[in-house]
This record gives structure tokens, sequence and C-alpha cells, in this order.
């Protein structure tokens, strides 16, 4: 039943964005390169995994385009070729650029990335479009703009924290929280809160369901970390070895360090932010990484966020249905319990 009611929401959101998609290309169909640049970024955004009434699933649309648009200049600051089993964004307008206008001297990476910015941009600017296209009234809309532009500002915020401890050795486990809480967390939160505002939930309902979507966001990239690192390229479509190369700031690299020996310390200094470290090497990392107890650390503690962000569902007033939050339930196990 539960299995039904996530591939009907799929099917209806997937919908919804098809059909906002089709409007937004009508006001470029006289320019060849318009069209193909929203071809790509409509690519883009139905490469992931995405009965209410249309105008709340177009405006859901909002954090679906948001987070879409975060992921393409990710992908950039991260020197990702790939997303999704597919070619990163910036990338396919770089080899467009080579197939295109090598002959006459151009930048292609330069090209790629310009492109790259701009559709991040582009697929942000949709997000506002999409809201104030829903029929809802107009305090309502100001109330969700509100809370939208706050977790656009988070998002910001924890990448400029992210980037920064990218340069940084240790990490303590408190800094990556609030960084998680700023970025990843921030779009599960205003996910829920803009849901709730929309549907006319009481300001009981929208605070349950916002920490109901803050810690499911937390416990979610802890264990995408796990995953980035420990997972099957074949099912995430990227690389394992990228966050140890990168010396991004997982929970498990904080917890490694934290617990390691003072030679194992001195290897993982040499391992981690070594863009050409070598296979045997990204496994001896990661082998550290289980003799410490730092995979087995973070798997606890997603299930931990994952029990409390249940328990914050129970405070809501009036009660939630007990049927949605037994769905909101599910797609936070779906988060926790996952391996891609």
């Amino acid at each position: 039943m539960m299995e039904e009611s996530f591939e009907n929401l799929r099917v209806n959101i997937d919908s919804a964005l098809q059909d906002f998609m089709s409007d937004q290309s009508l006001t470029i169909i006289d320019n060849e390169f318009f069209t193909y640049y929203y071809e790509q970024i409509s690519n883009f955004l139905f490469s992931g995994g995405n009965i209410l009434g249309k105008d709340l699933f177009r405006v859901s649309l909002s954090l679906e385009l948001l987070h879409n648009a975060s992921l393409i200049h990710d992908d950039i600051m991260d020197k990702a070729e790939s997303r999704r089993g597919i070619k990163a964004f910036h990338c396919t307008f770089r080899d467009y650029a080579t197939e295109m206008y090598s002959s006459k001297n151009t930048d292609v990476l330069n090209y790629g990335l310009s492109m790259g910015i701009l559709g991040g941009d582009f697929a942000y600017n949709l997000a506002y479009k999409a809201i104030q296209e829903g029929k809802f009234t107009a305090e309502t809309k100001l109330k969700a703009y509100q809370e939208f532009n706050e977790g656009f500002m988070s998002i910001v915020k924890g990448v400029i924290l992210e980037t920064d401890m990218m340069n940084k050795f240790e990490v303590t486990e408190k800094q990556y929280i609030e960084m998680n809480k700023r970025k990843t967390a921030a779009l599960f939160e205003k996910s829920a809160r803009i849901g709730a505002i929309f549907a006319g939930g009481t300001e009981s309902q929208i605070e349950s369901l916002g920490n109901y979507g803050k810690n499911t966001g937390i416990a979610f990239q802890i264990v995408d970390d796990v995953i980035g690192t420990f997972g099957d390229p074949a099912k995430t479509g990227k690389p394992v070895d990228s966050d140890i190369k990168e010396g991004k700031k997982t929970i498990l690299l904080i917890k490694t360090i934290e617990n390691s020996t003072e030679e194992q310390r001195k290897m993982l200094s040499k391992i981690v932010g070594n863009s050409s470290a070598t296979q045997e090497e990204i496994e001896q990392v990661r082998l550290i990484m289980k003799e410490t107890g730092a995979v087995d650390y973070a798997k606890k503690k997603a299930e931990e966020l994952f029990k409390m962000s249940i328990d914050f569902l129970e405070k809501a007033s009036p009660k939630l249905n007990a049927y949605y939050k037994k769905l909101l339930i599910n797609i936070s196990k779906m988060g926790v319990y996952r391996e891609k």
C-alpha cells in the first residue's frame, strides 16, 4: 500500500514537473540554443529520483528546483564529471563547446563552467516561479517565499562552511552537524514547513514537521557520507573515492581522525585531500575507518536522528493524520536504510 502511494506521488510530481518545464519552454521556442539549454535543464531534473490538487504539486516543485540548482553548482565546485549516473550539467556544455567551437579557440572549460553557473541560477529562478504560479492566497505565498528565502540562504551558508572545512584536517562533530543543518537538512526542513503552510497547517504542525524534516535531513546526509565511501558506484552513479580525495569532512572522516592512532593519523594526513591518491591508498583509509569504529558510529548516529525525527511528528497539535504520518515515517526510513 505504501509503495503504491510513493509511486503515485512520484508520478504526480514528475507530471507536474513535466508540465511546468513545458510551459517554460514555450517562452523560448524561437531560439534554437535556448531550446537546447532547456532540454539539458530538463534532462538533469528528470535524472533524479523524483491525490493532491495540481497547484500543490506545482508549488512543491520549488524545493526540487532549488535542490537541483544547488547540485549543479556543487558539481562545479567538486569538479565532478557525473551526477546520478549521467554527465554533470557543466560537463555537458564543456563537451558541447568542444564539438561546436573548438576550431574557434574557445576556452571550452570556462564555457562549461559558465553555463553551469547560469544553469544553477536558472533553476533557482524557476523555483520562485513555481510558487508564484500556484493558485493560493497572497498571504500564503508570502509565508512560503519567506521560508524559501531562509532555506536558500541557509544552504549557501552551509556550502561556505563546508568549503572552508575542506581545507582543515581536524573538524569537530559539532561543526559538521552545524554545517549539515545549514546545507542538506535545511532543504528537508523547509520542504516540510512549506508543505505544511500550503496545506493550511497550524503553527504547531508547521514547527513539528520542520523539526522532523531537519533531523531526517541530517540523518540522510550521514548515510550519504557512508554510501559516498562504501557504496556501490553501479547503484549510486558516483565514484566512491571522491570524498577521500577531496578531503571532504564527513562524519566518517571526523570520527576516524578522532579515534585513530598516531600512525594511522600520519597515514590519513598524507592520503586525505590528495587528488592523486591511488586505489590502494583509498582502501587503506576505508580500512582505518572500519578499525576506528567510525562506520558503526555513523550508522548508529543516523538511526538516533531517525528516531528523533519520528518523535517530533508526535508533537504536532492537532495530531497529524495517521495515514500521512506513516507515510512520512516511511520516507525517513527510505532515507536512512538505503544503498544509494
